[in-house]
């Protein structure tokens, strides 16, 4: 019984994940994959499992629902874009949207990109705060930050396409938003859906008041395509 548990989850991990580093055809103009290989099982629960997973050149931590593993046809969703999952007929549960705010900035910044896409970050994957800020600081790059104690602040021009990270009074990221043309794209945790807003000084004062600090990030692009050229040629 325990080796066909543990067969089931291995199964589950390599559907979820190419082992891959990036595929790209780096003379051309097509996207950049940037794609994900399981390296461990950390903790087995009845509706997920957490793994460490390489990204680029890190290693990250992401916990993965298993209820895409039932196949209730009432509760099915459609993928609302063609993609590896829809191709094999296979969709997840309503049940299955683990998705934190953090996987899902994540998400709609990849989603948003012309220049690469990515197969990790969805609403069945959860991210925590460490991998996070890991992944901010080695491929994304600050390119402002402001205090919200000054609420003329929240009412500047913000960048189009960037990833907003808000930061407490002890450094530490507690939400994290998308944002492209005068949207911010927003979940504020597993248990609610996704949602836009357009104040970031009211969406602070109703659900991040704790927030001292808000850091804007974009991909760091030499950063990340020099990883994909590197592994690309390790590969031939």
């Amino acid at each position: 019984m325990i080796f066909f548990r543990y067969l089931t989850i291995t199964l589950l991990l390599n559907f979820i994940f190419i082992e891959a580093y990036c595929q790209s055809n780096l003379s051309t103009h097509s996207p950049i994959t940037i794609e994900s290989t399981v390296l461990d099982t950390i903790k087995l629960e009845k509706k997920y499992v957490t793994i460490d997973v390489l990204w680029l050149n890190d290693t990250i931590r992401v916990s993965v629902s298993r209820q895409g593993e039932k196949t209730d046809t009432l509760f099915y969703k459609q993928p609302k874009k063609q993609s590896y999952f829809a191709s094999k007929g296979y969709f997840f549960t309503s049940e299955a949207n683990i998705q934190n705010c953090f996987s899902y900035a994540l998400e709609k910044y990849f989603e948003n990109s012309e220049t690469y896409s990515q197969n990790i970050f969805r609403e069945t994957t959860n991210v925590d705060g460490v991998s996070l800020e890991k992944i901010l600081k080695n491929y994304f790059k600050r390119i402002s930050e402001f205090s919200t104690n000054l609420r003329k602040n929240l009412r500047k021009p913000v960048p189009n396409d960037v990833l907003l990270a808000f930061v407490d009074n002890m450094g530490e990221v507690i939400h994290a938003v998308y944002y492209r043309d005068e949207i911010f794209y927003t979940k504020n945790g597993k248990a609610f859906q996704p949602d836009t807003f357009k104040s970031l000084n009211k969406f602070l004062q109703k659900n991040y008041g704790d927030t001292k600090q808000i850091i804007v990030y974009k991909i760091d692009d030499d950063r990340v395509k020099g990883v994909c050229t590197t592994s690309s040629s390790e590969s031939l």
